[in-house]
């Protein structure tokens, strides 16, 4: 059995990606003359001031005369909305079928619109024009100018309006169009999701028994995107060992009530002899309780909506060593035991004497029902375990404390280490991400954490991701 105190996990690098990650949702394309094209309608005209002249010129788009809007793609109510131009007006118009919001820039101040609701925001550094950024959330939006490639947060919109948008019968029929006034030169217009001003509950997507999924020496982990406030589930692919991270999935759950929620925290296996996918995840958005999903669709690549069942709820008879649950249950993890032949799951649910977090574990013959209790973790404030398995042998690495740098916990079946770090900033509170990767000859363990430095006012936004290799082991 390995002694932790004897291994040192050393930084490799940390930075803080804060809307850098991206998946490409819409573009327009000024290559070809849309406007007078008679064989296609890429961007249909909405409206058209009479005086408005508008052409293609060096792949550029200018309004020289009045305004004219042209629909740009469809709403979805996460994604982040950009266009880069210089002098006039350019904005958004976002559409639903009970709504309509716009949102413009000029070189001086950003103007929100909604029926009589109408807030003005000055930009950072004024300008002639520049890129206007408006990330969605359900009954907000996030407003950004970027310039010298950086991002400014100018503010935020509360849009009661705007507070079901993740409901699907109603994204669906609604719409993005782009705003111009002349006289403005347009450089581009494109829609994304991106990651957030943070990312955070960072887990390896793994096969049934636990071994990390690695395809053309990529490991996929599913990670929170922290907005400005707010959340949703991203699936990142990166390189082991280097800071080599791509955005290439979204996750949103949907429990019943036609809602695509961004609930987070999701323990995701493949099981290979049944060709399926198994889920288990913190469902924010009903109760903060947990919930499960058996699927087939791969989960890893595009923008994907699970169908959710989530766990009964505890009642007032039900000891905190139940199975069911509980409010303010998260960050599960689970895996089947090969050499048991039983599933192990563990939940990080409040102590009852103290409120504060701490681990319960269960096993079952399944792997979403039928779990008895088997133990707890000492008391403490864990977060964000999960289990793995070094050398042969099967370990349970978390977080723990709000108030210490690194301060994690490695269960065996000797007891509880911890562990030590080079450079120890990371953790209050981070996650136990300890990945074992077979590379080339050998297998090279890993451990991705971030801290709560507060990307924004936000409680749980959060700041900058770290990356340690394990020396020793």
């Amino acid at each position: 059995m390995i002694r932790f105190e004897n291994v040192e996990f050393k930084r490799l690098c940390s930075f803080l990606p804060y809307k850098w990650l991206r998946i490409a949702m819409g573009q327009m394309s000024f290559s070809k003359d849309f406007i007078h094209d008679d064989r296609g309608d890429l961007y249909p005209l909405i409206h058209r001031s009479p005086d408005c002249m508008e052409r293609i010129e060096l792949k550029n788009y200018m309004v020289d005369r009045g305004q004219v809007e042209r629909w740009f793609c469809r709403f979805f109510p996460y994604a982040t909305y950009e266009a880069t131009f210089i002098g006039g007006r350019c904005g958004f118009s976002f559409r639903l079928p009970s709504a309509c919001a716009t949102i413009t820039m000029t070189g001086k101040e950003v103007v929100y619109v909604c029926g009589d609701h109408r807030e003005t925001f000055p930009l950072s550094e004024p300008r002639d024009g520049g890129t206007l950024l408006v990330s969605c959330r359900p009954s907000a939006f996030d407003i950004y100018q970027r310039f010298h490639g950086v991002h400014v947060l100018l503010g935020t919109v509360k849009e009661p309006l705007f507070r079901d948008s993740n409901q699907y019968e109603d994204f669906m029929q609604g719409s993005v169009s782009f705003l111009a006034e002349a006289p403005t030169n347009v450089f581009g217009v494109q829609a994304y999701l991106d990651n957030g001003i943070s990312m955070a509950d960072m887990r390896p997507i793994r096969y049934e028994n636990g071994e990390i999924m690695v395809e053309n020496g990529r490991v996929y982990l599913s990670a929170t995107v922290r907005m400005v406030e707010g959340m949703y589930q991203g699936i990142f692919s990166w390189v082991p060992g280097t800071a080599e991270l791509s955005m290439t999935g979204a996750l949103f759950y949907d429990a019943g009530d036609g809602k695509w929620c961004g609930d987070v925290a999701a323990s995701i296996l493949y099981h290979r002899a049944w060709k399926r996918w198994l889920l288990w995840v913190c469902s924010f958005s009903h109760g903060h309780i947990l919930g499960h999903s058996e699927f087939e669709g791969d989960p890893r690549f595009g923008i994907n909506v699970i169908d959710i069942q989530l766990m009964p709820h505890a009642t007032e008879e039900n000891e905190v060593t139940d199975f069911v649950g509980f409010p303010r249950d998260e960050d599960p993890d689970f895996f089947y035991d090969e050499e048991n032949r039983r599933w192990l799951m563990a939940i990080c649910r409040a102590d009852p004497t103290d409120g504060k977090y701490r681990y319960c574990f269960f096993t079952s013959d399944s792997p979403f029902h039928g779990y008895r209790f088997i133990g707890r973790g000492l008391a403490g404030e864990e977060t964000g375990g999960s289990f793995v398995k070094v050398h042969g042998e099967q370990y349970f690495v978390c977080g723990n404390s709000f108030r210490e740098r690194s301060d994690y916990r490695i269960y065996s079946k000797g007891g509880m280490e911890t562990p030590k770090f080079d450079f120890p900033d990371g953790g209050f509170r981070g996650w136990g991400t300890l990945m074992p990767v077979k590379q080339g000859s050998r297998v090279r363990y890993y451990w991705m954490t971030f801290d709560r430095q507060g990307g924004s006012d936000y409680r749980w936004s959060y700041g900058n991701l770290y990356f340690f290799e394990a020396y020793g082991l």
